[in-house]
């Protein structure tokens, strides 16, 4: 494995533990899901398909 590739690795799963952390974050905050939804697609520029993956982990 390259340095390159273990770079974006971590950034894969740094990003991957951002996401998780806001749906954390937005469900304690009683925020629903379809505004959840809403907000990974906006901020990590996700579809709609994978914002519901997350969702539903």
């Amino acid at each position: 494995m390259t340095l390159l590739m273990r770079d974006q690795e971590n950034v894969e799963k740094g990003r991957e533990q951002g996401i998780l952390g806001m749906i954390s974050a937005l469900m304690d905050l009683d925020i629903p899901d379809y505004a959840i939804l809403q907000k990974l697609q906006e901020k990590f520029l996700l579809t709609k398909e994978e914002s519901l993956k997350y969702l539903n982990r």
